[in-house]
């Protein structure tokens, strides 16, 4: 059975925490609360900072925070039993053209000098490898709480399939939804279908594999409202190395 996710309203702040709830949407007014259930860590205020930070614009951007509608997939995601350094994605498949214009990872870190990088992978088809679009990188004070990769801008294709996630430089707690039925969720672009892991998000392509269909990690998508024939970052656009982007402390 497929739960629709409501939109989320853009001006939630990238570093709110959300509430919890299968097939409801997160209200501003509950994004503040800590499914962790421990306030003796703070909430995450980690955003990747895009472009030159001397300039300025990028950086301001970031600060204030995502544009779009967002689709919060795992408001019911429980607390990993274990720490982990592998590389954790959400595989989704579009079905209307979208931008997506920034990504929110739900996790907690425990560890001082944690970074995450942070990649969006496209694939043409189901079944067929995954093209690294771009990478964000961004360090993460220990904390609980969404963790932002920025402002974005790439056009999701109808009838791709796109691997989002990340992997980390020491061990990292996800938030994993792994309630039977509830794959696939349906959201503004279309739906998420599974999960994989990864030794590295840094690879320029990735097999399609399996996608498991048991468990996946919290995420929250931004997208905007895009004509079939809009730019952004596409699949035949430059080198997947154009895409790196480094993170402001």
């Amino acid at each position: 059975m497929r739960h629709r996710i409501a939109a989320l309203a853009a001006v939630s702040l990238v570093f709110a925490a959300s509430g919890c709830g299968k097939s409801s949407s997160s209200s501003a007014a509950d994004a503040g609360s800590d499914s962790s259930g421990d306030s003796s860590i703070p909430a995450c205020t980690a955003v990747a900072t895009m472009g030159d930070p001397a300039d300025g614009a990028a950086a301001a951007d970031a600060a204030f925070g995502p544009a779009g509608v967002a689709d919060d997939f795992g408001p019911n995601a429980k607390l990993g039993s274990s720490a982990s350094a592998l590389g954790q994605l959400d595989v989704y498949e579009v079905t209307s053209p979208r931008r997506l214009e920034w990504v929110d990872l739900y996790l907690r870190t425990d560890l001082g000098g944690t970074r995450l990088t942070i990649s969006v992978y496209e694939a043409p088809a189901k079944n067929l490898a995954f093209r690294r679009l771009t990478t964000v990188q961004v360090d993460v004070p220990p904390c609980v709480g969404w963790v932002g990769t920025g402002p974005l801008g790439i056009s999701l294709q109808v009838g791709r399939f796109y691997a989002i996630g990340f992997d980390p430089n020491q061990a990292v707690t996800t938030f994993v939804d792994s309630e039977s039925n509830d794959l696939p969720i349906d959201g503004q672009f279309g739906r998420l279908v599974g999960s994989m892991t990864s030794t590295s998000v840094s690879l320029d392509t990735l097999d399609y594999g399996m996608p498991s269909t048991k468990s996946f990690t919290r995420q929250r998508l931004f997208t905007s409202p895009r004509s079939a024939d809009d730019g952004g970052i596409m699949s035949d656009a430059g080198g997947s190395d154009a895409g790196l982007l480094d993170a402001g402390g």
